[in-house]
């Protein structure tokens, strides 16, 4: 079937979507593996002539995914994030959908005519891209424009969808689409299809960005997602909930209990405020959250890194309105503290038509890449949503038993994480002692303060009290404590303390609070702290760290003379 009589389908699953009923074709299970395996061959690299890091980072990104010379794009472009539809339509769409033409990724007949928004008229047969990566450089957002505005009977019903403010991405990615309106938005084909045919995929041009606050931002982007992909994602997951809307805690369950599943260890946080200072943050792999404007807690450290490959994702309306900003709203800061691939909007997206984070995580647990992920998990195309990142990550492209060969024979930093994941597994399979048996033997060929943690858990459910003291007895002891894991070494305090160990708890603490900290972090856990060293009757550490404190705190008429 040609796709010039899709567009109606399209139209018509964009009205059902918004009536909340389901999507226009029924969805179905994902499969454990891809019948279609996206490839280099078929990615095409869009950057733009005026902003001479934009070709740079396109060409890093190709050398590093062995992607063809003749597959880069070179747009003559404005340079600001946010353009006008006009300039748009005139300098972006119509010559990528030319030149997209002209090359043979799109199959048309080009009619030499405009379409009422000024778009070139094709009648589409065929499309060959997997994935038109859009690098630093390019424009992001397209101003609302209210002369272009037109009623529909979508708008008419919903009228908080009367609107042509869009992702410019979301707009790229009916490159291949005939005649869809600019108002409103319009149903995306792919969501929860998990076997696309080919008259399916040839509906949408799948669009990520390359896209930080700065160039070696974004080059790390790119490095972060091949070194998740070769070694296999090792960490932890946090899920933050505590949202407004039930729709979205349901997303957010959905995926920690598909992480947990995966064997991986799983923090929620059910409260309004986001993770905080004094709560474990070690390793985050994953990080799933809403509803904040900002980054807030050990995340919004400028010095906190994500190990290789993350994927964190924070619902809000505007999370990717300022990409190229390390402190703003959340896209831009992700990608400055090392994840591999995001997700956000640009505008207000209302939270139906976001990515759906249960679907996202159920496509990534399949084994499909992070753009394939992206675009099963998003109903809605002509809006504000964006993914950033390389579509070509597999996360779990390197499986757990290979990552467990590979901790053994050449452990690296997040090796543990591993052994955790397995004996997670083993543990929840009924076979305790054998998960205890497991995390010793790594344990003793790899000793590491979160599978000393995990170990002494596991020794508390069995009784062995004596055990599991002797394992944080140890993390008391080794050398200086990472930035990364103060939480985590808190946290460890706080188990020994609730667990007949308030020594031990002390002991913990006072390794902590030696440690190079921010000063936030010091003011959340320093009052725990002195709390439960006047507890233990422990006067010379009450003292020290009372004065410490003081240190950090202004004098009220101090600050007052200020």
């Amino acid at each position: 079937m040609g796709l010039c009589r899709r567009a109606s389908s399209i139209l018509c699953a964009a009205a059902i979507l918004v009536a909340g009923a389901p999507p226009a074709r029924a969805a179905t299970v994902v499969a454990a593996a891809n019948d279609y395996i996206p490839s280099a061959e078929r990615v095409v690299v869009v950057a733009n002539s005026r902003e001479p890091e934009s070709e740079k980072i396109a060409r890093y990104y190709m050398q590093k995914r062995q992607i063809p010379e003749k597959n880069l794009i070179l747009l003559d472009a404005p340079t600001a994030a946010d353009i006008t539809w006009t300039e748009f339509v005139e300098q972006i769409f119509n010559p990528l959908r030319a030149r997209l033409t002209k090359d043979g990724w799109l199959t048309a007949y080009v009619s030499g005519q405009k379409d009422g928004e000024g778009r070139l008229r094709y009648v589409f047969f065929g499309n060959k891209i997997d994935f038109l990566v859009v690098c630093y450089g390019v424009p992001i957002r397209i101003q609302n424009d209210p002369a272009r505005l037109v009623e529909t009977a979508l708008t008419r019903e919903h009228k908080e969808l009367k609107s042509n403010q869009a992702a410019v991405d979301s707009e790229l990615a009916l490159l291949a689409a005939p005649e869809t309106p600019t108002t409103g938005l319009v149903a995306n084909p792919l969501f929860q299809i998990a076997k696309p045919d080919n008259f399916i995929r040839a509906e949408v041009v799948k669009v990520a960005r390359l896209d930080g606050p700065d160039p070696a931002a974004v080059r790390g982007l790119v490095d972060s997602a091949l070194a998740g992909e070769a070694n296999g994602l090792q960490g932890r997951a946090y899920i933050d909930m505590g949202g407004p809307h039930q729709q979205g805690e349901d997303w957010l369950k959905s995926a920690s209990a598909a992480l947990r599943k995966l064997g991986f260890d799983v923090s929620e946080d059910h409260n309004r405020e986001l993770f905080g200072w004094q709560d474990r943050f070690d390793a985050p792999a994953f990080y799933f959250g809403w509803y904040s404007d900002h980054l807030s807690g050990p995340i919004s450290d400028p010095k906190f890194r994500f190990p290789p490959g993350a994927i964190a994702v924070h619902i809000h309306s505007f999370s990717a309105s300022v990409i190229r900003s390390p402190d703003q709203q959340w896209v831009g800061p992700l990608v400055e503290r090392g994840v591999a691939a995001t997700l956000g909007n640009v505008y207000e997206p209302y939270l139906a038509f976001t990515h759906h984070l249960d679907l996202f995580m159920e496509a990534l647990a399949a084994g499909k890449t992070t753009g394939e992920a992206a675009y099963y998990s998003l109903p809605a195309l002509s809006w504000q949503e964006v993914f950033i990142g390389d579509p070509l990550y597999r996360p779990f492209a390197f499986g757990l038993p290979e990552q467990l060969a590979r901790a053994k024979s050449a452990p690296n930093a997040y090796s543990t994480y591993t052994v955790i994941r397995q004996m997670n597994l083993l543990q929840g399979a009924g076979n305790t002692a054998d998960a205890l048996a497991f995390g010793q033997e790594a344990f003793d060929h790899q000793p590491d303060l979160a599978l000393a943690f995990a170990l002494a858990q596991l020794d508390h459910a069995l009784g062995h009290d004596l055990d599991a003291f002797k394992h944080l007895a140890w993390a008391a002891t080794i050398g200086p404590v990472t930035r990364g894991d103060l939480g985590l070494f808190a946290e460890a305090a706080r188990w020994a303390a609730a667990n007949g160990g308030r020594p031990l708890a002390l002991d913990l603490l006072t390794k902590a609070l030696a440690a190079e900290a921010s000063p936030e972090f010091l003011k959340t856990i320093l009052p725990e702290a002195i709390g439960l060293a006047g507890d233990a009757g422990n006067a010379d550490l009450h003292d020290r760290w009372q004065k410490q404190l003081d240190g950090l705190t202004p004098h009220p008429d101090h600050a007052a003379a200020q």
